[in-house]
């Protein structure tokens, strides 16, 4: 065998670290102490047994010392018993030490839904409970099947919750209730929420093809993000259920809207594995109804779409709808995907709608697993840490890593996580989309307190003799008992009392000691005057970038031209403004998938993966439009741009780079020539 050492040191960090940056350094860390580098070892390297057993001696030396530095808000809990009964009792079995505030949960339709949310409500009494039958099952590290995965919330995360149940949605879909609902709750207009406080979860039938109309509705009502899934039956797309206070339902959607305790904190991760390719289709005729599309660019729908892959349509391979479907791009690169469901003649079915005029580009499949990696080692550095996950994953993305034979790596991304979630019919974010996992990332800076502990019970004692007939000796018997524990109270209070205040001194250290680390761990990747990431940063992502699955790669240098003019003329200050503004600008224009980072004074770095030569072009076409229309000092925006391209695993990520970088200066030297009142 080889490269069990680089397996064995990178399960320690990420164990040890539990999605910490600053841990997982410390750990590296600790390795270079004992003589052994991260860096020395990979895939290919012939193991050692007296390095393996270093690190064993390592492991059992961590599980043994480092404490739990911080409590858990967040609880994620499965069970495979078949029995609805049982399996309940041993979720609520695994969480007797939690206080269950709010309890979302995913169940295989092997169970009885109505008796799997009847059973819920009356274990967890004081919870709010809802969820939802699955076509697969997303636990801590595992993709599961045939079980009920739940994650439970405290007070700590969730301050306040409110569940509506909307049912007949064929026959009437319409959030009007529900959200008169939630302002009569709330006492705040659905339109005022504040976006950080508030969260919306949405789980839907899903079968009943009212995904886009609700979607629809609740984006007219708020501006507050609703995030969540349609629910499955295991690909028999029979009949799918819902569940909220007790009960199950068909052709419904439960929302909850959550308020967040003001310490707490969420963010979302929209990841679809696919690049946009260049081939347009427009859907010039549709039955929304049913789904289907009859004409794309005025042809019969399949004829268009085969001919868009090079093909005939009696030559389309059985899986082509899964890796070539169709996207929305919004902004240029913002991928909505819609999935191609199957033909009906010439015409083609969508598990998602699209509407008569829609422009959608041919998708092309890149690696899932890669993609999801890089997108939550991406949101880590921006959000800190991850308290816990809930992971609404398409079907289509679960059999496509099936057929990869990737289920197990991808679960192995959710391990240091506590992580819920379930292979949907569909994701609800801002729309309904398909073949994407919307997740959300949660986590809290709440005060922590453990419950004190309970009063010793004052027992008679029934030593004392039967025998005592003096009445006087039993009462002075009697007295020094009470006597007694009245004293064993007093020294029970004062213990109490000291332990309430050593924990408030603990928890107040230990909650500096977080905010400090989240400080250091972002001042260590981002840049401070412009939020970007920074150089120490973007050189990891290259390292993370540098693997065949992400090609092709294009690298963008981009240099600020006027800056010594601005600060020399106008001050530091609108030096500083200029390089904000393109700063910004950068961001507006880039994909959420792109890292850009500030890699000098007045230079920029972009990695842009899956992006070939002609895509990176159109980017910065569109950045240079966004410049010409910001001005500072009466001058608009002006920047060098420099791209080279990473088209095959053999080419160095660094010669790239200098490419890049080379063909930048050669840019700015040329335009520098016919610039006559911009200095450079």
């Amino acid at each position: 065998m080889a490269g069990k050492i680089r397996q064995i040191m990178e399960t320690i960090i990420q164990e040890r670290s539990m999605g910490n940056p600053a841990i997982a350094e410390m750990t590296k860390a600790k390795f270079i102490l004992k003589g052994i580098r991260l860096e020395h070892y990979d895939d290919q390297s012939e193991d050692d047994e007296d390095v393996i057993a270093k690190l064993l001696q390592l492991k059992n030396q961590f599980s043994e010392t480092v404490p739990e530095n911080r409590p858990e808000n967040i609880m994620s809990v499965y069970s495979t018993l078949s029995v609805e009964e049982e399996a309940v009792r041993d979720l609520k079995k695994q969480l007797r030490n939690f206080e269950t505030k709010l309890l979302v949960f995913f169940a295989s339709p092997a169970y009885d839904l109505t008796r799997v949310s009847f059973l819920l409500k009356v274990t967890f009494p004081e919870s709010m409970t809802f969820g939802c039958s699955t076509a697969g099952e997303i636990a801590t590290g595992k993709m599961l099947n045939q079980s009920i995965v739940a994650m439970a919330f405290n007070s700590k995360l969730i301050s306040d919750a409110k569940i509506e149940i909307i049912q007949d949605l064929s026959a009437k879909t319409t959030v009007d209730q529900a959200f008169a609902s939630f302002e009569r709750y709330y006492k705040i207009s659905p339109g005022k929420l504040d976006p950080a406080r508030f969260l919306g979860l949405v789980l839907v039938d899903g079968m009943c093809l009212q995904h886009e109309v609700l979607m629809d509705q609740i984006g007219n009502k708020t501006n507050i993000y609703f995030v969540g899934g349609a629910a499955g039956d295991d690909e028999r797309y029979e009949q799918t259920y819902v569940c909220a206070n007790g009960q199950a339902f068909t052709d419904a959607s439960i929302l909850v809207l959550l308020k967040l305790h003001e310490k707490a904190s969420f963010d979302i991760i929209k990841t679809q594995s696919f690049c946009k390719m260049d081939q347009v289709l427009v859907a010039n005729k549709v039955h929304a109804a049913t789904r289907e599309v009859i004409e794309f660019n005025h042809q019969p729908a399949i004829s268009a779409y085969a001919a868009a892959l090079g093909l005939k349509s009696d030559d389309l391979a059985p899986d082509s709808f899964m890796t070539h479907p169709l996207g929305l791009v919004i902004d240029g690169e913002e991928i909505f995907v819609r999935s191609p469901l199957q033909k009906r003649g010439t015409h083609m079915k969508l598990f998602c709608n699209l509407l008569e005029g829609m422009e959608v580009h041919l998708l092309e499949a890149t690696d899932i697993v890669a993609d999801t990696q890089l997108a939550l080692e991406k949101k880590l550095a921006e959000f800190g840490r991850f308290e816990g996950i809930l992971n609404f994953n398409c079907i289509l993305r679960t059999q496509q890593l099936q057929r990869m034979n990737q289920l197990n790596a991808y679960a192995d991304l959710f391990k240091s996580y506590p992580t819920a979630g379930f292979s949907t019919y569909g994701e609800e974010y801002i729309g309904h989309i398909n073949q994407t996992a919307t997740l959300l990332v949660f986590k809290s800076d709440a005060e922590w307190m453990p419950q004190e502990p309970a009063p010793e019970k004052r027992v008679q004692n029934p030593s004392i003799s039967s025998d005592l007939d003096d009445r006087s000796a039993l009462l002075q018997k009697i007295d020094d008992l009470t006597h007694q524990l009245q004293e064993k109270d007093l020294q029970l209070q004062e213990t109490t009392a000291a332990l309430r205040q050593f924990n408030i001194v603990l928890q107040e250290e230990i909650h500096e000691r977080s905010k400090r680390e989240e400080e250091i761990r972002h001042l260590s990747y981002h840049d401070t005057l412009t939020g970007l990431f920074n150089r120490r940063y973007y050189e990891e992502a290259m390292r993370r970038l540098d693997l065949p699955q992400f090609l092709p790669v294009s690298i963008v240098i981009a240099d600020v031209n006027g800056l010594k003019f601005l600060n020399d003329t106008y001050g530091h200050e609108m030096g500083d403004l200029l390089i904000r503004k393109t700063a910004e600008s950068l961001q507006r224009v880039c994909r959420e998938t792109d890292i850009i980072a500030r890699w000098g004074g007045d230079e920029f770095a972009i990695l842009l993966p899956h992006t070939d030569a002609d895509n990176t072009l159109k980017i910065i076409n569109r950045i240079q439009e966004h410049n010409q229309a910001v001005t500072i000092q009466g001058l608009p925006i002006s920047v060098s741009f420099g791209v080279a391209t990473r088209t095959h695993p053999d080419q160095d990520m660094a010669f790239i780079m200098k490419q890049a970088e080379d063909l930048m200066y050669d840019n700015k030297r040329k335009e520098s020539h016919g610039r006559s009142n911009h200095p450079g």
